[in-house]
C-alpha cells in the first residue's frame, strides 16, 4: 500500500495508536527517559568487497563505531529479539540517527522509549570510525560488505558493548537514509541475511537534472581535485556533497532552526570512492532489488520532490520490489529530506515503530513474526 495523501496518513497514525495501546500488555507503560540505555559499541571489519556492486576496496582492517539504544530490558541478558542497524546519506554520520544533542529529535532515544532497540554508527570514512588513507579505497559495495559483516556479528553477539561482550540478536532489520538507502538494499540482495528492509528517502529512479548534475561534479571535479588541495599527512579524496547553504535551504521544508544549525555543523565529508560508485551501485539496484524477498517500508518526506527526486520516481519505488509480498510506502506531511529532522518527525518515528512492531517481534514477547 501507498499512504500519500495527508488525511490518509492521519488515518493511519489513528491505527497506529490503537496498535500501540492493544499490543502492551496490561499495566504496561512505555520506557521514559531513565529506562533507556546507550552503550558504545565496536564492530571490527575487514575493507572488502564481496557484494553484487563491482567497485575498489583496499581490503584492510577497521573499526566502526557507534551505539547500540534501546530499553534497558533489552540489555538484561545476552540475548535479545531483534535490533534495527540504521545507515545514513551524503556528508552526514550516526547523528543522523542518534543526535544526542537535541534529545527530542534523537531518534534512537525516542525509539528505545516505544521498546524498540537501534544500532546506531558512524560507516567507514565517518566520524569515530576507521578512516582509509584515500577515500578513493572504499566504495557503496564495500560499505554494503561492511554492514554484511556487522549483521552476522551481531547475530553472533561477537563485538564489543561497552567493556564487554555484545548481545546477539535473532532478528536485525537494516534501514537505510538517503544514498543509505542504496547500500542497504546492495547488501540485502547480495547476502539475503536480513529480516526486513527500511528505506527512508531514497528511489532509484526519477533523479531530476539537479542531482545528476552535482553527482557529476562532486565525482570528476572536487574528488580530483581534493589530492592537491589536502594537507600533507591528512586523509585525501573526502568531500562534502552540498554546500552549507545549500544543506540549510534545499533539505528541509519546516524545521526547527535550531536543528538545521546543529545538524550542518556535525555534516562530515564523503570518502570520493562512494561517490563515484553511486551510479554503478543504481544500475546494478535496477536490476536485483526485485530478489529480495523480506517485508520492505519505504518513507519520504511529503514536501521532498523537486531535488533529488521527482515525485513519480519516489512513487515507483515499491513497484521496484517485485519478490517482496510486504510492502509499505508512506509519505510524511510537512517533511523533506530528512523527516527525522523535520517537525513532524513524532509521525516519522510513529510509523516506522509501528511497522517494525508490525513485521519483526522487536518487543519481548510481543508482535507477529514475519515467518
Amino acid at each position: 500500500m501507498i499512504w500519500t495523501v495527508t488525511e490518509h496518513l492521519s488515518s493511519l497514525l489513528a491505527t497506529i495508536a490503537l496498535a500501540f495501546v492493544l499490543a502492551e500488555p496490561a499495566g504496561a507503560a512505555h520506557a521514559d527517559a531513565t529506562d533507556v540505555t546507550s552503550v558504545p559499541v565496536a564492530f571490527q571489519v575487514t575493507d572488502t568487497n564481496g557484494s553484487a556492486v563491482p567497485c575498489f576496496s583496499d581490503g584492510a582492517t577497521y573499526t566502526i563505531r557507534g551505539h547500540l539504544t534501546g530499553p534497558q530490558s533489552a540489555f538484561a541478558s545476552g540475548q535479545a529479539p531483534a535490533v534495527t542497524m540504521y545507515l545514513f546519506g551524503e556528508d552526514a554520520g550516526e547523528w543522523n540517527w542518534h543526535l544526542t544533542s537535541i534529545p527530542e529529535y534523537d531518534y534512537a532515544t525516542e525509539m528505545a522509549k516505544l521498546g524498540l532497540v537501534s544500532l546506531t554508527v558512524d560507516e567507514l570514512g565517518y566520524g569515530a570510525s576507521g578512516h582509509p588513507p584515500d577515500g578513493n579505497l572504499t566504495c557503496q559495495g564495500a560499505e554494503a560488505d561492511i554492514t554484511h559483516q556487522i549483521i552476522q556479528q551481531l547475530r553472533r553477539g561477537d563485538y564489543t558493548l561497552g567493556t564487554g561482550p555484545g548481545i546477539s540478536f535473532s532478528r536485525v532489520v537494516l534501514a537505510g537514509h538517503d544514498v543509505g538507502g542504496a547500500v542497504a538494499e546492495i547488501e540485502a540482495y547480495s547476502y539475503s541475511d536480513i529480516d526486513a528492509l527500511v528505506l527512508v528517502t531514497y528511489a532509484d529512479q526519477g533523479f531530476t537534472p539537479w542531482i545528476i548534475e552535482r553527482e557529476t561534479v562532486a565525482a570528476n571535479d572536487w574528488c580530483t581535485l581534493s589530492p592537491a588541495q589536502t594537507p600533507p599527512g591528512s586523509p585525501t579524496s573526502y568531500v562534502h556533497f552540498v554546500s552549507s547553504q545549500e544543506y540549510r535551504t534545499l533539505l528541509f521544508y519546516d524545521a526547527d532552526p535550531r536543528v538545521i544549525d546543529t545538524t550542518d555543523a556535525l555534516r562530515n565529508p564523503n570518502p570520493c570512492g562512494n561517490i563515484r560508485s553511486q551510479p554503478t551501485a543504481v544500475f546494478v539496484d535496477t536490476a536485483r532489488v526485485s530478489q529480495i524477498k523480506v517485508p520492505v517500508l519505504i518513507v519520504f518526506g511529503n514536501n521532498d520532490d523537486t531535488v533529488v527526486w521527482t515525485r513519480q520516481g519516489e512513487e515507483q519505488q515499491q513497484g521496484d520490489f517485485s519478490g517482496s509480498q510486504d510492502k509499505t510506502t508512506v509519505f510524511i506531511p510537512n517533511a523533506a529530506h530528512f523527516p527525522m529532522f523535520e517537525r513532524t518527525a513524532p509521525d516519522f518515528r510513529r510509523v516506522v515503530a509501528w511497522w517494525l512492531q508490525r513485521t519483526v517481534p522487536t518487543w519481548t514477547g510481543r508482535g507477529p513474526s514475519s515467518g
